[in-house]
């Protein structure tokens, strides 16, 4: 037997060969490298590793993990999963389209850290199939790329401690042969302190941003990890002192440590002066909504914000197509994971009050409850990141194609039914485009009224064309939350408070009134909408029964035009537009279980409480 690594298609292969002569088995293969020819080449194995890199998942997905929280709809509604309904087992992970459990965050991630192991494990060794000077070089260059490969490990297992606790440590690449009956999981500070040792060995070996080719990992990327992590591990899912098993949560929590290690963590990115916020042009509040929305289309990962992400090419390598996936049915695309309405309702208005300072729900209608704004519509004088993040009816968004341009020529999202009436006979009634009785893909129409506006391109034509914005795993607006809530926790309220405000101003927003702790998780739900935040957020606050929610709602407007009063009149109805859990909540599903299979496996390997 031999092992090949095949660097043409990018992937590693084992070529298991039986009943071969000698002779055959000391071929050199003409379509791969060997592994002693991958491990003596710094190129070689630079392209190893950047095939390490191709197995990081993204939220680009046709249903968002914002779906198990108060974000968005599951797919375009109205069914629930397994996890929604509270009925999720070891037996019963999947999701609508019978998926494992997000993959790029669930246990089928093990082979991906196999690889990275792997490289690790031989990295040390290319250098010394150099002579000087060339060893020198290749020494610095190998140095980096092993930093590169920490940070992969520490990302892929951050996202899995923080959806099963403590996990199996493996910093060495396993043998065939291995006995994995003997397999056990580490506890859940275990597992924290080994993801952190990873973060702190990648920083001191990795360059800053500006010296690393784009889209590789960087020493702020380790210290934005290392931040998250370490917040997740001071709240209170896991450090109350409540926690079921060492397995999710500390034996014995010292939460001043834990808070402390998370505030510094984040402050030290902070300190390290590579990172700012972008300038969005606040206060002018259109211009806010308007380069908001730019940031998340950018085609580049150069804006200081941005601390790690992904680049893609519309034709070239890993693609995607989040317009088609995301966009509306009245442009031929699938209308998927748009927002509930509730998420809709959290977005303050212009001059940072709440929506519900301004708007009541009378028999499931909105009303406007006073004159300060002098409009009926919901949707006018809202905050700049709603504008940003969200389409919502009549909101003006791309061309529509030849056969509808003359019914819309300004391209607009259109969700509402307009119905004309004399007297008591309906005369007319007309459903829009974009809904799921237009005359387009009518079975795409979301359920819920609204569409996530983030993260699309509006110069893409998804019927037509893949995507080529990037996506964003981590940037610094996160980190300045992650060190604003560790300093509340401390009672550090003054610090605390210039950090969330930070944020709010940048947004075109005044400084927040009432109470902080309120304050900063609203930013977080608001700023980090869509980022794959929210999950983990509810989870580690302890909110998840109150933000899932038993009904969920969207909306149903009505425009009816009374020919005989000559009036139009418009509504905004809530309707329910997905159930979520079972009305007794059950609170295993805080975890995720291990699949049964994996169990039979490794049968030391100890199940989640509740499962």
């Amino acid at each position: 037997m031999k092992k090949y690594s095949n660097i043409i298609i990018l992937s590693i292969l084992v070529l298991l060969l039986s009943g071969c002569s000698e002779k055959i088995l000391d071929k050199t293969p003409l379509n791969a490298y060997s592994d002693a020819t991958v491990w003596t080449d710094i190129s070689l194995a630079g392209t190893y590793l950047t095939a390490c890199y191709g197995e990081v998942g993204t939220g680009f997905r046709g249903v968002g993990l914002g779906s198990v929280t108060d974000e968005i709809l599951n797919g375009r509604g109205p069914n629930a999963t397994a996890y929604h309904l509270g009925t999720i087992n070891a037996d019963r992970l999947s999701d609508t389209y019978g998926n494992p459990w997000y993959t790029h965050m669930s246990w089928a991630k093990w082979p991906s850290i196999q690889r990275i192991n792997l490289f690790l494990d031989k990295i040390d060794q290319v250098p010394e199939a150099y002579t000087e000077p060339a060893k020198t070089t290749v020494k610095a260059k190998a140095d980096v790329m092993k930093g590169e490969a920490l940070f992969l490990r520490a990302y892929e297992y951050t996202n899995l401690c923080r959806t099963y606790g403590g996990l199996p440590l493996m910093d060495k690449a396993n043998q065939l042969g291995d006995d994995f009956s003997l397999l056990t999981r580490a506890t859940f500070e275990a597992t924290v302190n080994f993801i952190v040792k990873d973060c702190n060995d990648a920083a001191a070996l990795l360059k800053v941003k500006s010296e690393m080719e784009m889209g590789r990992a960087t020493k702020e990327a380790a210290l934005a990890l290392k931040s998250r992590i370490l917040l997740f591990a001071a709240s209170d899912l896991t450090a109350d002192g409540t926690a079921k098993s060492d397995l999710v949560g500390y034996a014995s929590p010292d939460r001043t440590a834990l808070w402390t290690a998370a505030r510094n963590a984040a402050k030290a990115l902070i300190d390290l002066g590579t990172s700012e916020l972008a300038n969005f042009g606040a206060p002018d509040q259109n211009e806010v909504a308007k380069n908001y929305f730019e940031f998340f289309k950018a085609y580049d990962l150069s804006n200081k914000e941005v601390i790690w992400g992904k680049l893609f090419l519309q034709t070239v390598g890993t693609t995607h197509n989040i317009n088609e996936t995301w966009g509306p049915n009245g442009l031929d695309e699938f209308g998927r994971n748009g927002p509930l309405q509730r998420m809709v309702d959290s977005y303050e208005m212009s001059d940072g009050s709440k929506f519900f300072d301004h708007f009541s729900i009378v028999d499931d209608n909105y009303i406007a409850n006073n004159s300060k704004f002098g409009h009926e519509s919901p949707y006018y004088d809202r905050e700049p990141r709603f504008y940003a993040s969200v389409l919502y009816d009549s909101c003006v968004w791309k061309a529509r194609f030849a056969n509808l341009a003359a019914r819309d020529p300004l391209g607009i999202f259109d969700r509402r039914t307009r119905i004309t009436i004399q007297g008591v006979d309906t005369i007319s009634k007309v459903y829009g485009i974009d809904t799921r009785n237009g005359p387009v893909s009518d079975w795409n129409g979301t359920y819920g009224g609204y569409l996530t506006k983030k993260w699309m391109d509006n110069k893409t034509w998804g019927r037509d064309e893949r995507n080529k914005n990037v996506y964003i795993w981590m940037r610094y607006a996160e980190v300045i939350l992650d060190y604003a809530e560790a300093c509340l926790e401390l009672g550090d309220i003054p610090t605390a408070t210039t950090n969330i405000n930070m944020i709010r101003n940048r947004a075109g927003l005044p400084d927040f009134t009432g109470d902080i702790t309120e304050a900063l998780r609203h930013e977080r739900k608001i700023e980090l909408y869509m980022e794959e935040s929210r999950w983990f957020d509810i989870r580690r606050w302890k909110i998840l029964q109150e933000a899932l929610g038993i009904i969920n709602y969207g909306i149903d407007i009505k425009e009816v035009k009374d020919l005989d009063a000559g009036t139009i009149t418009t509504t905004w109805k809530q309707i329910e537009c997905q159930k979520r859990n079972a009305t007794t909540f059950n609170d295993k599903i805080y975890w995720i279980p291990i699949a049964t299979t994996e169990l039979k496996k490794a049968p030391q390997l100890v199940q989640n409480p509740g499962y």
